[in-house]
């Protein structure tokens, strides 16, 4: 091992790349991207991140980034393993992010640390003022480190692994490239495409498994989307029954033509935001505002614009749960990225029963939207189809997709060009460094031990530890 690590960093001092020269890699990434989908729901805005430290077959030491502000994935995994680090493998299924250098504490000075023979990392980082800047920094050490795609090849028994650490940062990843969340569109319906009687009727379409399945994923998401008829129609909760932190619930509605009293009014559960047109039904407004319900004024609310506003507020991932009438839009101006269509083995029959997405203008069959990437399973009596209507960027390209590109397949229905009419918080200054506006909210126990639970937390990421402002 000793003299293996002698040859890893002389080639790493030259730059020279190494093919992978153990079995175990594939199994350790795999798992380095297990672990990181731990964080899914809790890191927002941040990455998923899991790191593995091994010696050939057997894992000394492991790690998941399992909240904002605390200890990176990697330097609980080198805390783990001790002195078992020195000479192993680190196993990481995104590059760690480095700033201005890395100062004691960070993840990637602990993984220089150490005393690594080498770093296996599955993804560069998406965002282009991290990207490249951690490996760099460990070769410069001596480290050797191997990248999917590049000195790792992306083929046989690693192309599971490197898929896996795709999927797992998935919303990140998407974010980059089309400067909008992730967005999964879901529903379910009958054999026969109905999503509701033609009374309007949709309890319960799909099985009580399929449910469970529909909170898992909301308690992965930043936010939950509805229309002003699924509002009307059905009064939804839009909870996760106790799984994971509760998503932000958005409701987009042009008249603001909603019931007084809603479900989604009762922000005591978890917070909700209306998204309406500028200078609609201002006493409902008002109304709203005394709820606790926040109230955005768009000149033009359309799917896009909203899902602009939302990149900015800093979500990763929005899970629509609308109807025909917004679905269609949505995936028109090209914000859906996903879906996860429950079908259910019933009939309901009826023209006038409504469909999961209503007219997209295609008139021949060769117009349809292909999904890419599909898989079925079987949730008791149901079968979930998931596919991607915009595969996962493959970010290592030389062009990365863009926001016209996502949109060539369709006339946008919608405006682009419209700007929010309030002002917002960036997740983001142009070096990755600050956020000031955390989608979840968080539990912390007062003086005398009561449970008092913050709305967002505002968080500072500095060369030495995270610092937190808690503000209601």
């Amino acid at each position: 091992m000793q003299v293996q690590g002698v040859f890893m960093r002389a080639c790493a001092a030259a730059r020279v790349p190494i093919t992978c020269i153990s079995e175990e890699d594939p199994q350790h990434l795999l798992r380095a991207a297990e672990l990181a989908g731990a964080s899914a729901g809790k890191s927002a805005p941040h990455p998923n991140v899991g790191c593995v430290i091994a010696r050939g077959i057997q894992v000394v030491g492991e790690g998941f980034l399992y909240g904002q502000g605390t200890r990176s994935a990697e330097i609980q995994a080198v805390s783990r393993a001790g002195e078992f680090s020195k000479g192993a493998t680190a196993y990481l299924n995104l590059e760690p992010e480095v700033y201005h250098g890395q100062a004691y504490g960070s993840a990637v000075h602990a993984l220089k640390e150490a005393g690594l023979a080498r770093v296996v990392v599955g993804l560069r980082h998406p965002l282009q003022h991290l990207r490249g800047r951690a490996i760099d920094t460990l070769r410069s050490s001596g480290v050797c480190v191997e990248v999917g795609g590049e000195e790792l090849n992306t083929e046989g028994i690693f192309k599971e692994a490197l898929r896996a650490c795709q999927v797992v940062n998935a919303p990140l990843l998407y974010r980059a490239a089309y400067k909008i969340p992730f967005s999964i569109l879901k529903f379910a319906m009958t054999l026969d495409g109905k999503i509701a009687s033609s009374t309007g009727h949709a309890a319960w379409v799909s099985s009580e498994l399929s449910r469970e399945r529909v909170f898992s994923t909301r308690a992965v998401s930043d936010a939950v989307i509805v229309g002003g008829n699924t509002v009307r129609r059905d009064n939804p909760r839009l909870t996760t029954r106790h799984r994971g932190h509760l998503p932000v619930r958005i409701v987009m509605s042009r008249c603001l033509r909603l019931p007084e009293n809603a479900n989604l009014w009762d922000v005591s559960i978890a917070q909700t935001i209306v998204m309406t047109q500028r200078g609609v039904r201002k006493d409902f407004q008002t109304l709203l505002a005394s709820r606790g319900v926040e109230v955005v004024e768009f000149d033009f609310v359309t799917p896009r614009a909203v899902m602009e506003y939302c990149y900015h507020r800093g979500f990763l991932s929005v899970l629509w749960e609308c109807g025909g009438m917004l679905s269609a839009p949505a995936i028109s101006s090209g914000v859906i990225h996903k879906v996860m269509a429950f079908v259910a083995p019933k009939i309901i029959g009826g023209s006038a029963a409504p469909s999961p997405v209503g007219e997209l203008g295609m008139v021949e069959m060769n117009q349809a939207l292909k999904l890419s990437d599909v898989t079925f399973e079987q949730i008791g009596p149901d079968m979930l189809i998931s596919g991607y209507v915009h595969p996962i960027p493959n970010l290592n390209q030389s062009v990365s997709p863009t926001v016209e590109a996502a949109t060539s397949l369709l006339d946008n229905l919608s405006s682009s060009k419209q700007p929010p009419v309030i002002s917002f918080y960036k997740t983001w200054d142009p070096y990755g460094e600050f956020s000031n506006f955390f989608p979840h909210s968080i539990s912390l126990s007062d003086r005398n031990g009561e449970v008092l639970v913050w709305k967002s937390v505002e968080h500072f990421h500095s060369h030495l530890l995270h610092w937190h402002w808690l503000h209601v």
